[in-house]
């Protein structure tokens, strides 16, 4: 454990693989996340950007990326002829601008399966768990849109936290801040998360007691990140603000003065985008140490108006849990 979060890496069988015997089942990562009410032709500058910061960051090879889907194709690996695809896909240009302008039945139908425009995600075929992931989901373009608060783009990922302990915290708050650069985001964080080898079916309860306990660890599976629009996806160390939120909250300054506690500093990135930092490093808190994060709870209550998403979608629900102690954990900066 360092002295700002704990190492959680439960090991045990899984399923279907059985004759392979125990193997770690879930580690500890920074997550990030960046939401985005945008199209893609909109969005395609700042997100082959953000692309390219991470790629930069972390490279390509067997310890951090080697493998990718593209769309509804399978998991392969991250070869050259997928490169200059996920190029392609990256640019803004597209043979129509509205999906009800798509002439190709077949690229009709796979967007309305996959419920997304284009879909990238590179891993690491060689472990599962080795805590790289990038992804990008750009939303089904429709002329027809009416105002909503579930139809946002996304683009997110991971670190492991061995990047973090080996690069430090203020390398990864400016990887982050250059991969927000050019994102038109209405939200977005980073911070301590869990990367897993499946679905919080799985393995939430194996790490239940951990959630409960270390406040500053979030729990990302089971959300779907495009039910966001312009809310917020709870407290984390790094914090993004645009359009509303931040008008609403009556922009930077007024933010500013609400926040008194000294681990905080809050950036203007310019007129409609700022960042809440919370202390130089993620810190994961103890309950059993009564360190409930006071910094983290002073943000969430100036946020509690746009953070409704867990607390009022019926479709929230963390595996594991009794739905009291969800809600419980949910609002565990708000109570």
């Amino acid at each position: 454990m360092t002295q700002h979060y704990p190492r959680i890496r439960p090991r045990g069988v899984y399923p279907p693989e059985k004759e392979t015997g125990e193997r770690l089942l879930a580690r500890e990562v920074i997550h990030f996340a960046f939401y985005m009410p945008h199209d893609h032709p909109d969005l395609a500058a700042g997100v082959s950007h953000a692309f390219d910061c991470y790629m930069n960051a972390v490279g390509e090879g067997p310890d951090t990326f080697n493998a990718c889907v593209i769309g509804t194709s399978s998991y392969g690996p991250l070869t050259a002829e997928r490169w200059k695809r996920i190029r392609q896909l990256l640019r803004p240009d597209r043979p129509f601008r509205y999906a009800e302008d798509c002439a190709d039945p077949y690229r009709l139908r796979e967007m309305e399966k996959s419920g997304n425009e284009t879909w990238i995600h590179l891993g690491n075929g060689n472990d599962r768990l080795a805590g790289f992931k990038l992804t990008y989901s750009a939303r089904i373009p429709s002329r027809d849109r009416r105002p909503s608060d579930y139809d946002v783009s996304y683009l997110e990922g991971m670190l492991p936290t061995g990047y973090l302990e080996e690069r430090g915290p203020a390398a990864v708050r400016e990887l982050m801040l250059d991969m927000a650069s050019g994102l038109h985001f209405a939200s977005g964080h980073a911070g301590l998360s869990f990367d897993s080898l499946v679905g919080d079916a799985f393995f939430t309860a194996r790490i239940r007691t951990e959630l409960l306990r270390y406040p500053g660890i979030s729990l990302n599976h089971g959300s779907i990140p495009d039910w966001m629009g312009t809310r917020v996806d709870g407290v984390h160390w790094l914090n993004f603000l645009g359009l509303p939120v931040l008008q609403e909250l009556g922009g930077v300054s007024t933010l500013r003065s609400r926040l008194h506690s000294p681990e905080t500093t809050v950036q203007a990135i310019d007129e409609a985008r700022a960042l809440v930092t919370l202390g130089v490093w993620p810190e994961a808190g103890d309950l059993t140490r009564s360190d409930a994060l006071p910094s983290y709870r002073e943000f969430g209550h100036a946020l509690e108006p746009w953070l409704d998403k867990p607390f009022n979608d019926p479709r929230f629900r963390v595996e594991g849990f009794t739905q009291e102690e969800a809600m419980k954990w949910a609002r565990r900066f708000l109570d």
